[in-house]
Formats: structure tokens, sequence, C-alpha cells
């Protein structure tokens, strides 16, 4: 009779313990985490939260890059079209210098200061939260950007006055031979000044698009850690759960044995005594 008591605990442990795991590969099936408590495995669970913070920090830096980006994209469009202009003043410039008419110079000068104008406007509506970066009246007139997930890790964009102020040109006038010569060589510095200040804003263009490579690489060795940390291998937890649904049958199997062997074991007792 011992025995069989000590079968029938064997078997019903053995049911229990199956059921763990019939329950464990189940869950991770239906969830497809390996890890979905921290009892399950504390330092993965652990490990994966920080992979998960990193990643969202990552995230934030992608979003600030782009921003940048879009920032960057704004100012070489105004420096070009600045340039543009520029080149155009020169050309009246010429034109004024070996003009002899009176009108005609007062003509070129008049779409001379036009010029000048849109420059302005131009330079005043390039925007940085809400202030001109290219204007002259910001400062400090930079832009500190957040390239990575240490609070060390920043980079400063540097902008420019690019006003008709800035550039020296404010109080040029063609309407005279020797005023459109000054115009000349005013205006062909300028017009280098802004060349230089478009490869700068270019090499700032170069230097988020590297830092944004690093990113989406860094977000996804990250991102595949964590998934190979959290994540269940279904293959392997399937070929768990059929075994151990195997393993449940046969204790149940025992069990139900065991019952029928104590019950034939009573009922032998129970007729010898008759």
């Amino acid at each position: 009779m011992g025995m069989q008591v000590s079968n029938s605990m064997i078997a019903a442990k053995a049911i229990s313990d199956a059921t763990k795991d019939v329950n464990k590969a189940s869950e991770r099936i239906a969830t497809g985490l390996r890890v979905n408590r921290a009892a399950d495995d504390p330092g993965a669970l652990s490990q994966a939260n920080k992979l998960k913070a990193e990643i969202s920090s990552f995230d934030r830096v992608k979003t600030n890059l782009s921003e940048s980006n879009s920032l960057l994209s704004q100012v070489d469009g105004s420096l070009s079209q600045i340039s543009s202009i520029l080149v155009e003043m020169k050309d009246l410039a010429n034109l004024s210098a070996s003009e002899n008419d009176a009108t005609i110079r007062a003509n070129y000068q008049a779409a001379f200061a036009s010029y000048l104008e849109d420059i302005n406007s131009i330079a005043s509506g390039t925007l940085l939260d809400g202030s001109s970066i290219l204007d002259g009246s910001r400062n400090p007139n930079t832009a500190v950007i957040q390239v990575g997930i240490n609070a060390s890790d920043t980079k400063t964009l540097t902008f420019f006055d690019s006003s008709t102020t800035g550039l020296s040109i404010a109080s040029l006038n063609i309407s005279s031979t020797a005023g459109a010569g000054d115009a000349i060589t005013a205006l062909g510095s300028a017009i280098d000044t802004t060349a230089s200040r478009l490869s700068t804003v270019g090499a700032y263009q170069n230097s988020i698009s590297i830092i944004g490579d690093f990113v989406d690489s860094s977000v996804l060795n990250k991102t595949l850690q964590y998934q190979g940390l959290m994540n269940a291998d279904l293959a392997a937890e399937t070929a768990n759960l059929a075994a151990a649904q195997i393993r449940q049958d046969a204790a149940s199997a025992m069990l139900a044995q065991s019952f029928r062997l104590d019950r034939n074991l009573v009922n032998y007792l129970l007729h010898s005594k008759d």
C-alpha cells in the first residue's frame, strides 16, 4: 500500500511539473516573449530594460538630427538664394560701371536697391525657434544639438549674419561710375563669403548624416540585443510544449493506473475477509 501511495505522489508531482512547463511554453508562444515577468529571468529583464531605455533615447536623437537637417536645408536654400542675388547685383554693377547715361544708371540702381531688400527679407525670414539666424539679431547665433544618449554628446552649429549689413553691402549705390566700381569689389567679396558659408553648411550636413548612420546602426544593434534577450524561440518552445504535454499525459496515465491499483487492492482486501 505504501508503494502505491508513493507512486501516486510521484505521478501527481510529475503532472504538476509538466503542467507548469506546458503553461510556460504556451505563454511564450502566445506572447512571443521568453521573459514575461521578472521571475522568468531577472538578469535578462534588467538588461533588456536598460537596452529599451537606450533605444528610446536614440529615437529622440534621430528626431533631433532630422530637425537639424531640416534647419540646415533651410539655411542652405536661403544662402543659395542670396548667392544668386549677389551675382545678379554684381552684373548690374558691371553694367552701370560702363554706362554713360545717368537715367539708365538710375534704373540699374533701382533694381539694385530692390535686390538689397530681397537679401534682408531672406535673411530675416530664416528662423530657428522664432528668431532669425541669418540677420545678425540672434545672440549667440548657434544651435546646440543632442547627437547622442549621453549629456556630453552635443554638437554646436554656428550661423552667420548674411544680411546686407553683415555682408558689408548695405550702403552700396551704383548710380555713379565710382559707386558701381566700389560695388563690384564689395560684391565679389560678399559672393566669396557666402560661398564659404555654404561650404560650412554642407560640412554640417555631412556631419549630421554620419552621426545619423551611427545612430541607426546603434539602434539596430541594441534592438537585436533586446530581441535576443526577450524574444522566445518559437520553434524551441513548440517542441517544449509538445514534450511537456507528452509528460503530462504520461503522468496522468500513471496516476490513473495507480488509482486503479489502489482500488483493486482495496477490493481484494475486502473480498478476502468474506
